[in-house]
């Protein structure tokens, strides 16, 4: 054991520490696991022995006397959340699961992470709002991300964050195209390790020329949208986390035939689904992982009763999605060209183009678009001897419409209306209305 040893740096000859821990460590092990490990695991079969024994007497016992209550009780037999009736019990979970992959509804969310949704807080904002402002100001982007992770991440991802704080099962994000909707969406599935089933309405009827065919077009039957929902849900609660995502969602709850006929590119009416969607969520418990969420680039399409229903659905969450404001727009420029493999230098003035999408009404998805069509492989090859400028991107960006004001100050008008977290900003316009009423009442006592 010493011969090959190099014992120059121990001159007052020192024992070795590991090689007593080599020999002694066996005996050790031997002794622990004799005295301690296995009565420990001996009390423990005792104590479920007696613990399934009393279970299976208690058993007994309430069967006898719901046998009894039976014919008393027969009106009471409705109330309470029993579940939903199994339609497929003679079919494996392997057999439902390969179903929905085959028809795409069950899918693998992007590499993509709450990272991604690039943005800023807005140090000037939260100034102005300490200043006594009473209209509160537009969430930032990096608001929307601490919100997105505490209160749909956190409790979906961790069990014990799950069992303990306030849980949201079912959320709305809606913002102008290009925001981040579906982004922030796959972002929570990958985060938590979630299975993301897709029941957008374009992905459930792919029905437009040039598509796939119409998937479960049957009312009834193994083919039904009874069927497939049944299925979705239940694979949801098997292989839970489970992100349920729905892509313009205000089309599932807008019953208006004409309306439908007149803008839907498909063949069948989304709202066919809303009926079994909405008799599958009304079972999910707060024990089931499951959260749904509901994409919408124009939540002010739906109206009146059909409003009614998606607020009614979606009250515990709604998030509006702003453009990006002009700290935010410089991150954007720069992390996205570096994100499709270009450099930023000095030739590129960064400030401009930014200035430009503040102005113009750009979205992250815009300028996602635009470095996607800069930042070919030639042009990447050639970044050694040709730095990036301005003028690569402004030809490109003139070619994507922007969010108008005027569309924009729907979503600001129908949030107003709609989210509870807006209400704030009708302070002032009652304080103007009480104002009126006193110079009319000035005229009069004059």
């Amino acid at each position: 054991m010493w011969q090959d040893r190099d014992e120059t740096h121990n001159f007052p000859q020192k024992y070795d520490a590991e090689l007593v821990r080599e020999a002694l460590r066996p005996g050790v092990r031997d002794e622990i696991r004799i005295k301690e490990v296995d009565t420990v695991m001996q009390e423990e079969l005792e104590n479920l022995k007696l613990a399934v024994e009393k279970g299976k007497k208690k058993g007994k016992k309430k069967g006898k006397k719901g046998k009894k209550g039976k014919k008393g009780k027969k009106g009471k037999k409705g109330k309470g959340k029993k579940g939903p009736k199994d339609l497929t019990p003679d079919r494996t979970m392997d057999s439902l699961i390969k179903e929905l992959v085959d028809k795409e509804i069950l899918t693998i969310p992007r590499e993509v992470g709450v990272k991604d949704y690039v943005g800023h807080y807005k140090n000037l904002d939260a100034v102005e709002q300490k200043a006594n402002d009473p209209v509160i100001p537009e969430a930032s982007m990096a608001q929307i991300r601490q919100t997105v992770v505490e209160q749909l991440i956190l409790p979906l991802g961790s069990l014990p964050v799950h069992q303990q704080a306030p849980y949201v099962n079912k959320a709305l994000i809606y913002g102008p195209a290009g925001t981040g909707k579906t982004l922030l969406t796959e972002a929570i599935a990958r985060e938590t390790g979630a299975n993301l089933i897709n029941l957008s309405a374009r992905n459930l009827d792919p029905g437009a020329p040039g598509s796939a065919q119409i998937r479960y077009p049957d009312k009834k039957g193994a083919n039904s949208a009874v069927m497939m929902l049944h299925i979705a849900f239940k694979v949801a609660r098997a292989l839970a986390p489970s992100v349920i995502m729905m892509d313009e969602v205000e089309w599932t709850f807008i019953a208006d035939k004409k309306k439908v006929k007149s803008q839907w590119p498909g063949e069948k009416p989304p709202s066919r689904f809303l009926k079994d969607f909405l008799k599958e969520a009304k079972f999910l418990k707060e024990d089931d992982r499951i959260l749904i969420v509901g994409n919408s680039r124009r939540p002010f399409f739906a109206e009146k009763g059909d409003l009614k229903k998606m607020n009614a659905f979606f009250k515990e969450f709604k998030l509006f999605l702003p453009i990006p404001d002009y700290s935010s727009l410089q991150l954007l420029w720069k992390t996205l060209i570096a994100r499709h493999g270009g450099i930023v230098t000095d030739a590129l003035d960064i400030q401009t183009l930014s200035w430009v999408c503040k102005c113009a009404g750009y979205t992250a998805g815009a300028i996602d678009a635009v470095c996607a069509k800069v930042l070919t492989q030639r042009r990447i090859q050639r970044l050694p001897l040709k730095a990036l400028t301005q003028a690569e991107f402004v030809p490109h960006l003139s070619k994507i419409d922007p969010i108008f004001k005027e569309e924009y100050e729907q979503f600001k008008a129908w949030t107003d209306k709609n989210n509870p977290q807006g209400k704030g900003e009708d302070k002032p316009k009652k304080e103007k209305k009480e104002g009126k009423g006193d110079k009319k009442g000035g005229k009069k006592k004059k």
